[in-house]
Parts: structure tokens; sequence; C-alpha cells
């Protein structure tokens, strides 16, 4: 129900000139008069500021809707808030594909009352559904205030896999609340801060990059090489939003920022200006911060990279820039020094550099939210006059430091598993490969591959992959796999696969049963043209997101807030328990696609003369993929039920040929593969 009002709120407001296909929700398409407030648009509203009793409808520069409390009787209600809609404050922050839509509610003093995001066109909505608004992200807004950063990884926790979409949605907040903020809350601690922080980022504007040396700000790094070439690095403090748009402008900052957030947890950034003639190229890993004897090394995590110097008021002062990530044990009133180690072996720190380093007086209040005292305005000396170049990152090194280490290794370990029992055909190995499967992808990591990864790879190439190691590594071995022995994807690595597995195991023999074999020949066809409509519409209708309803696996592994989905969900679940995997027999598209390319593996299970007048293993088959000697293997998930019932010799084949042949007279054996 809150999807459907999310969609019939989200039309009351939009008039977009395409027709909008809704195909999965069934509700009428209703244009709000302009003249009230709907029920639906009252039931969004409530929502998000569930203590006002009542709302006036949208207006004001910007516009707001006003919220009120409960009036008594003979007196006027009293204003408790605004509410506000991220769409009319730009310029809006992109997502992954587009803007994201968000309805967002403010009480007098600054503190959010909750938010409900209400569009977004995101790959990520087509692999999970409607995330942002089910998964715990967006109740970690409410009792945020407006003077927070709102920064992911710090502030807040993004959603898993989505980093992009979790940074547009909360800087998007964040920008929207400040305006109305400046509108509406001009007595808050909010805008006397921000009115102080104006004025002294209007000081810093209007300084020239020299002025910025010679007051401290910026801090010129000369330093002399072996070659007699000189590696010259300009240290700059940016710990604070405006200070660092100021310096290297406003989209390489958003960026430097965000992957700065994402790799720790604290500490402030201070800006690397690379220039100089030097043959050696500048190497982070040889940078360090000493404060009293305590040297802090920065490590790869700790230096991002900000641009290319284009903005601000380093374009044209350095070549590159990137940034560190100061250690919170760095207590930014004392001064520290920035090492540089221009020692034959990196990181020795045995030769190196220095320069000294105060932030000033300035930036310090900016960072702090304090207020600039005037006697400290006054220009600072420069103690001193005035490598090869930073290269920016290439993907695949990117794809490396950025990497999650222990989700990557608990893969590797995950891989391992899924490989042992498959080639040893060990069923005990397997169920623990399934146990851990279902534990770590499904409810703990949440990674796991959907069909919108084939129909997103499609429209926007392998860089989709490229930025995301687990997810890359999950494709690989995916793809290896199948190509190479079909589809061990579906056998031990699906959590959903694993959770029927289970259900088949622990739900008694007596309810299991097999559809009839005509209606499973053409049911199996069902995933298939699944699979055709969700490519089609992925591809043809970019704002329709249906998956959902054909991947229950995010439902529960998700936990969506969605009555249909659950619904869904259950649905499937009790067919899985009566049908062995009835899920990845008639409706998994993934599956479906998976199928396909096992078509051209080379190695399949081994099948012997006695499999012709042998049941064991077609009975035993959990997708129904065998009949007799054959098997259908589009539809084989390569479980190994089959394979190690025939090293047993479990069937028929525990006889030799000429023992059968004597049973059955009229049985001429004939070679099978």
């Amino acid at each position: 129900m809150q999807f459907c009002s999310s969609v019939k709120f989200l039309l009351s407001k939009l008039f977009r000139p395409s027709l909008i296909l809704i195909a999965t929700c069934w509700v009428p398409l209703v244009t709000f008069a302009q003249a009230g407030l709907s029920e639906d648009q009252l039931q969004l509203l409530a929502e998000v500021m569930p203590a006002a009793a009542s709302f006036s409808e949208k207006s004001g520069n910007p516009p707001v809707y006003k919220a009120f409390a409960k009036a008594e009787a003979g007196s006027d209600p009293e204003l408790i808030g605004y509410l506000f809609e991220t769409p009319d404050y730009p310029p809006e922050e992109i997502g992954y594909s587009a803007p994201i839509e968000v309805l967002v509610g403010m009480d007098l003093k600054g503190t959010l009352s909750g938010i409900k995001v209400l569009f977004y066109r995101e790959s990520y909505k087509s692999i999970r559904g409607d995330f942002i608004n089910t998964e715990r992200f967006p109740f970690q807004f409410k009792g945020m205030s407006v003077s927070d950063g709102f920064r992911v990884g710090r502030d807040l926790d993004g959603v898993s896999r989505a980093t992009i979409t979790s940074w547009a949605t909360s800087r998007g907040i964040r920008n929207a609340a400040r305006q109305v903020a400046r509108a509406y809350l001009t007595d808050s601690e909010f805008v006397a801060n921000a009115n102080t922080g104006a004025s002294a980022l209007q000081i810093l504007e209007a300084q020239t990059w020299e002025d910025m040396i010679e007051t401290g700000l910026v801090r010129q790094f000369p330093i002399l090489l072996g070659d007699l070439t000189e590696l010259n690095l300009s240290i700059a403090f940016i710990g604070n939003e405006g200070l660092g748009e100021l310096l290297v402008g406003a989209t390489d900052y958003s960026r430097a920022d965000r992957e700065a957030s994402t790799r720790v947890s604290n500490g402030n950034m201070v800006l690397v200006g690379i220039d100089g003639n030097a043959s050696s190229p500048f190497r982070q890993e040889r940078l360090a911060v000493m404060q009293g004897e305590e040297v802090y090394p920065i490590e790869r995590r700790r230096f991002v990279y900000v641009g290319s110097a284009d903005e601000g008021k380093i374009a044209g002062q350095v070549r590159f820039a990137g940034a560190m990530v100061l250690s919170d044990s760095i207590d930014l009133s004392q001064p520290f020094k920035v090492l540089y180690d221009t020692g034959a072996e990196i990181a020795s720190f045995e030769d190196i550099a220095q320069v000294d380093y105060q932030v000033p007086p300035v930036a310090y209040a900016l960072a702090t939210g304090t207020a600039v005292p005037a006697e400290f305005l006054t220009p600072r000396s420069n103690d001193f006059p005035e490598f090869e170049e930073f290269e920016e990152e290439g993907v695949f090194e990117s794809l490396i430091n950025s990497a999650p280490w222990p989700e990557v290794a608990a893969l590797l370990v995950l891989f391992a598993l899924v490989m042992t029992a498959f080639l040893r055909k060990s069923s005990n190995i397997r169920w623990l490969t399934l146990a851990y499967t279902l534990g770590y992808l499904g409810f703990y990591n949440g990674t796991f591959l959907s069909v919108s990864h084939i129909t997103n790879g499609l429209k926007l190439g392998p860089s989709m992959f490229l930025s995301d190691l687990p997810l890359l590594l999950i494709v690989v071995f995916t793809l290896v796999t199948t190509l190479f022995w079909g589809r061990v994807f579906c056998s031990s690595l699906c959590p959903f696969g694993a959770l029927q597995d289970f259900l088949t195991r622990f739900v008694p023999k007596k309810w299991q049963r097999e559809l009839p074999q005509a209606i499973h020949d053409k049911a199996i066809y069902i995933k298939y043209g699944v699979l055709v409509l969700l490519v089609i519409t992925a591809l043809t209708y970019s704002e329709l997101s249906i998956f959902q309803y054909f991947e229950p696996f995010g439902t529960i592994f998700y936990f969506s807030q969605s009555i249909l989905l659950w619904v869904i969900l259950i649905a499937f679940l009790l067919a899985s328990s009566v049908v062995s995997r009835f899920y990845c027999r008639y409706a998994c598209p993934l599956g479906a696609a998976l199928g396909v390319t096992s078509l051209i593996s080379p190695w399949r299970i081994k099948r012997v003369q006695q499999c012709e007048v042998c049941k064991v293993c077609e009975q035993a088959c959990p997708t129904g993929a065998i009949r007799g000697p054959e098997i259908d293997f589009k539809e084989c998930v390569r479980c190994d039920v089959c394979e190690i019932k025939l090293i047993a010799k479990s069937g028929v084949c525990k006889h030799t040929v000429e023992d059968v042949q004597a049973r059955h007279k009229t049985w001429t054996p004939i070679t099978v593969s």
C-alpha cells in the first residue's frame, strides 16, 4: 500500500507528456485538485510528520507545506513545522541515473521528523525493488539536525552496494532542508552559524591563491629529490564543505568527500596539490602526518583523488590534487607536520622532507562551527619561498584500492566451498555451503545476482560492475562456472535456491508432490517468458520497475515493507514446500538466462546405459530435469544429487548391463552420453 500511495502522490505533482505505465499496482491514476489536499497526500504528509494534526497546501517561496498541531477550541492551530519536496529546491542531486525525489518533514528547531522517497529511477531499484523506502536507510533521518553533515558512512549508514544512490538522497535532503531553514527558521541556531560561516567564506572568497599562502591557509611544500628535480606540494585544510568547494570546486569536493566517507568513518580532509618537474612520481604511501612525537602514516584508504585542479582557487596552480583524511587523534587546534619520505625504500621515513602546518583561525572556525574572532584574521608569514605528476587512478586500480577486503575474503571462502562441494561431489560440504550462502549472501551481506544485473549491464555497459569488486567477483565466478559446467550458481551460490533446498529437506516427504508431467513440460517455459518481459520493459520503459514482483528473494533478504511483495514471497515459499525448487523450475528469470548460457557448457553430467531403465535419479532431481537417460541441461542446477547417486551406485547402476539385460528381456541398451 505504501508503494501505491507513493505512486499516486507522485502522479499528483508530476506533469509528464509521456504515458506512465503502472503494470503492477492495482490503483487508479489520480490527479489531485490544486485547490486542496487529497486523502493520499494527507496520508503521506502525516507519515512524514506524525505529530501534526493538519496541513496547509503547498505555498510560499520556497514552497512548503505547513504542519499544525491540534487546535484548542476557539484558538488558531499552532505551527509546528514544515514539509517540502526536494525537486522544489534546485539544483537536484543526481543519483545513479536521475534525481531522487523526497518528501521531508522538519520542525521549528531544524530537526527532521521523517522522510519519504517519492520517486527514483535507479538500476539498484530494479535489482531490489523499492529498496530505499524498505531498508532501514530512510529511518535514520528522523531526529537529524539540519546542521548535521548528512555524510554517508559517517553521519548515516548507506545502502549496501548503492553508494551513489545513498549519497544523492542524503545530500538532496540536506541541501533542501538548509534552504528551508534559511527561509523560514531565521532565528534558529543553524541560520546563526550559517551566517557566521558565510561571513568567513566571504573573507576567503575575496582572497587570491597568493593571499591564502600569505595567511597560512595554503602552505607550499617544495621537495628537492636526488635528481635535482622538485616535487611541489600545496597543503591546505578543507575540512569544511564551503571551504572545500571554494578551493577545489563543488563537483570535485563532493566526489572526494563521498569517497572519503565510504573509506573511513572519521577525520578531516587536507588538500594535497601536486606539481613540479620531478622524474619520480608522487606516491601517496610516502605521506605522513606528525603531531608531537606521534607519526600517522597516510594509509591507502585515507588518501582520495580530488581532481585535475580545473575549478576553485586551486585552478591553474597545480596539475592534480588529492586529499589526506587525517586521523581523528590529530588536534586541529594545534600545529602538525606533513612529512614526505624521500628515501629509496618507500614508507621507511628515514629520509624525509617536512612542512609545518597550522589550521588558520578562519578555517578552524568553519570546521568547528564557531565564530571567527576578528583579531585572528591577520596575515601569517610563510617560512618557505614559494613529483612526476600524480595520475588519477585507473579503473582496476581504483577497484582494488577501494575494495572491501573482508567481504572479498568471505566471498573467496564461499567460492572455495562451492567448488570443493561440486568437484568432490560431497553432500555434506554442499549443505555447509548452502548454509553459508543463505546466512551470509542472503541475510547478512545482501550481495546476490538478479536478472537486472543483465539488463542494466546491457544498458550501462561493464562500468556497472567495475566499481564493485565483490559484485564483479560473483559475476565472473557465475559466468565461468556456467560456461564450463552449467548452473553451478543456482546449485550453491543463490541464497533463495538455498532457502528452497532447506524447505525441501525439512518439510515432510508426504506433503511433497510433483506437477503432472504434461503441465511441468509447459510450465518450465514460463520463466523464459518472464525473462523476455523483464528485458523488454527494462530496455523500453526505463522508469517502470517490475523486477521485485518476479524475484521475491529481495523481499525476504531486504525485509520489504510491501504487503503485496510478502504475499508473492509466501506464495512461492508455500509452493516450494510442496514442489521442490518450484521457483527455480517455473519462475526464476535469472535461472532462465543461465539455463540458456549453459547450453554451450562442455562438461555435463555423465550418464550410463542402466539409466534407461532406472527412475532413482529422475525421482530425486529437485528441478525435474531428468527423464530416464536424458537430462534437460538448461533446467539442471548441478546439485550433484544424480552424480552422487551414480558414484554410490544407488540405482540400477549397481548391477551390470548384462544383469539388467537378463532381467529385462526386451531391453536393448543404447549408448548414452
